[in-house]
């Protein structure tokens, strides 16, 4: 296994720990250069064999060397060129800086095919260290269509912790919403290849202004998905059957996506696309529960129709508000986590870094790039799609309604998506009017007027006089 004396000191950046986004991101920044030098990495993890493994497998590279073993920690931080800089998974931001050691927070998107292959960076921390390896960042990250590397400092402290955890609350939206798009079409009898095909088609189809509006890897995942055959390789059979049919109805998670939206909540920033995604995740876990109840009720029999070209129509601008409504979303709760953290966020040149690389990477980050560079003010990212808003909104709506009303699909992502959209830009919401003035009749809250400034109280006639009719199940005996 390759090593160094802590005199030798060799090495542009290290890595600890060679598992799989270790061992391809560090493969990845090996391939790069700067100035026409090639990078030299250092990779470093407890587990030796592993570490060896790595080495023996990409024998090749001379620039890749490996430290395995706690004996060998001293020989990899000595083969680090000075300024020392490391990339580790750690978050203890302060407590490292007060010993003297600068730190860089940074989110990696794009799973080990990203790591390899060029991910997306979310950074943020000590801006100095930042400085020193931007350069090997930059090189290793993936490139959007006009060149830049996605890869920015989105601020201080936990700016890119932050960020990424956001990164990770809209994909746990937009993969639910396509989750959701193909249970419409089983729900309508439409096979899985023809699935295939249909979203395939909408990977060129002009949605407004933009051709490929819904271009993604996310939808490019989607498609894979409901195609794909059970294998022996999958656990199943070679017999034909598609896999989907034959994969547990449970969706794990992380964490990620529940931080997020307890984050969000706690600051009063609406996100219910991003919550509608949690909690399918959280229902779908409760399988047990969920059996029991429909033993013991069966829903109505859905009454389905035919699957019809105008209904594919709507359902592909539901699933492109939907997204759009969940980065909105998303977008909203990165202004106010700066806004309470004081990150320094530059959220349009955050933003440009969603282009390549991660999960979320598709077409449609183009032309939100350009709404937030145009007009960094920007109130709601919706405002930017306002001339699809008014044309198919309807589209949107019918088929909600169509497929509720029709079969019993399970669509939480579209029916919060659409709800977003539609409370956000009325100018008024009369169910609010109501409960301000049910919470003044029960808890004397008081409440806004729109005609003139200050906080009000009622007169309650009828409860005052006693007239009204208050259970004890609810309330204190009246004495009456």
């Amino acid at each position: 296994m390759a090593g160094y004396p802590s005199s030798q000191a060799v090495s542009d950046i290290g890595i600890i720990g060679s598992g799989v986004m270790g061992s391809n991101l560090g493969l990845n920044i090996a391939d790069k250069s700067y100035n026409g030098q090639p990078f030299h990495v250092s990779l470093y993890d407890l587990n030796a064999e592993q570490v060896q493994s790595v080495l023996a497998t990409n024998s090749s590279y001379s620039n890749l060397h490996g430290f395995g073993g706690q004996e060998k920690l001293k020989d990899f931080v000595g083969s680090l060129k000075a300024p020392r800089k490391a990339i580790i998974l750690i978050r203890r931001a302060e407590s490292l800086e007060a010993r003297g050691l600068r730190f860089l927070g940074m989110g990696v998107s794009g799973g080990a095919e990203g790591a390899r292959k060029g991910p997306a960076f979310f950074p943020g921390g000590t801006l100095s260290v930042w400085n020193d390896v931007k350069h090997i960042v930059e090189a290793a990250a993936a490139k959007a269509t006009d060149g830049r590397p996605c890869a920015t400092m989105n601020g201080k402290g936990g700016a890119g912790s932050c960020v990424k955890m956001y990164h990770n609350a809209g994909e746990y939206a937009v993969l639910q919403i396509w989750g959701e798009v193909h249970e419409v079409l089983k729900a309508y009898g439409v096979s899985g290849d023809s699935q295939a095909k249909l979203l395939e088609s909408w990977k060129t189809r002009k949605g407004g202004r933009y051709e490929g509006l819904l271009a993604s890897y996310m939808l490019d995942i989607t498609v894979e998905v409901v195609k794909i055959k059970d294998s022996e390789s999958a656990g199943g059979s070679n017999d034909g059957s598609l896999l989907i049919s034959r994969t547990m109805d449970k969706t794990d998670s992380k964490g990620t996506g529940l931080w997020s939206v307890v984050e969000a909540l706690e600051a009063a920033v609406p996100a219910p696309s991003l919550v509608a995604a949690v909690l399918a995740r959280q229902m779908s876990m409760l399988r047990a529960e969920r059996l029991a109840n429909s033993a013991a009720v069966k829903l109505p029999s859905a009454q389905t129709g035919s699957w019809t070209a105008e209904m594919e129509e709507d359902l592909f601008w539901a699933a492109a508000f939907a997204i759009i409504a969940s980065y909105a979303q998303m977008f909203q709760c990165l202004r106010k986590m700066d806004e309470k953290f004081e990150f320094g966020l530059n959220l349009p040149a955050t933003i440009a870094t969603f282009r390549a690389g991660c999960i979320l990477q598709g077409f449609l980050l183009e032309p939100m790039t350009k709404a937030f560079e145009d007009n960094p003010s920007l109130e709601n990212l919706l405002t930017a799609f306002g001339p699809e808003i008014k044309e198919y909104l309807p589209r949107y709506k019918r088929l909600v309604s169509q497929v509720t009303r029709e079969t019993s699909v399970t669509v939480p992502c579209l029916l919060a998506s659409l709800d977003y959209i539609q409370t956000m830009y009325l100018p008024e919401i009369p169910s609010a009017q109501c409960v301000s003035l049910q919470r003044d009749v029960f808890g004397r809250h008081g409440f806004e007027r729109l005609d003139k400034e200050g906080r009000f109280n009622a007169q309650w006639p009828s409860l005052q006089q006693g007239d009204a009719t208050i259970t004890t199940a609810t309330s204190a005996p009246t004495g009456k």
